[in-house]
């Protein structure tokens, strides 16, 4: 969707939302879902801030209906929870459901490696360095939503290197609190180095030919999220909730 140009540079204290041109020619309810959810997701409107209808109404120069219905799939989506009488409001991050995207996502890209592996060659460890390096960069200059795109550069690569492009999709649709959280942690210092070298270590079993310890590798990287969140939760203790 080419519609809708949103600034979307993560910063942990929120930037909230700008007026938007929405493109004409392509449904206005996707294009107000489709920003809201990547204003939410990249923490530029963060956990329990009020969200307007009427706001969102002069924003995006629309009636209330694709407003409401945008709010309503986002509410689905579980990253926005809407009150009677008292308005919507941003969702904390949920850690049930943050544990369940865990287990499906690491299931899936587990998977897509051990099937990538059959297609490993020097031309895709060649590229996947080069991407390394790009991250590194990135995570030096502090550019965390550049960062943010190589991160999923690196693993949609192993869906490609599999012969199983469309999973991807998948891998994205379960991963969307997981991406919450990694938007709130990449501006912390050292956590986007920190990836960088769990990237490294899957490329460096993967090269080596050794499956189990690559599987094993990305299985550790995905779960790693647990330590982030213990150290996220003392410098945001309202945006996580259990439930």
């Amino acid at each position: 969707m080419r519609a809708t140009k949103l600034q979307t540079a993560p910063n942990p204290r929120g930037q909230g939302l700008a007026a938007v041109v929405l493109d004409r020619h392509l449904p206005a309810v996707e294009q107000v879902y489709a920003t809201l959810k990547q204003a939410i997701i990249s923490c530029r409107i963060l956990p329990n801030e009020p969200v307007s209808e009427n706001r969102l109404c002069s924003l995006f120069g629309v009636s209330r209906s694709p407003v409401r219905i945008a709010l309503t799939r986002l509410a689905e989506d579980g990253l926005i929870e809407i009150f009677p009488q008292r308005g919507s409001f941003v969702a904390p991050i949920k850690l049930a459901q943050v544990r369940e995207g865990q287990f499906a996502r690491a299931a899936l890209e587990v998977a897509l490696l051990e099937q990538a592996v059959a297609n490993w060659t020097r031309e895709a460890s060649r590229q996947a360095r080069a991407e390394i390096a790009i991250q590194k960069r990135h995570a030096g200059v502090g550019d965390t939503w550049e960062f943010y795109l190589d991160n999923e550069r690196f693993h949609a690569a192993f869906a490609h290197r599999a012969g199983l492009a469309g999973v991807w999709t998948t891998v994205q649709s379960v991963k969307t609190l997981l991406d919450r959280i990694g938007h709130l942690a990449n501006p912390v210092p050292g956590h986007m180095q920190r990836i960088v070298a769990e990237h490294t270590v899957i490329l460096d079993h993967l090269d080596a030919g050794d499956t189990l310890k690559a599987t094993e590798a990305m299985r550790s990287h995905i779960n790693s999220v647990d330590r982030t969140i213990e150290r996220l939760r003392p410098l945001f203790p309202d945006f996580f909730v259990e439930s």
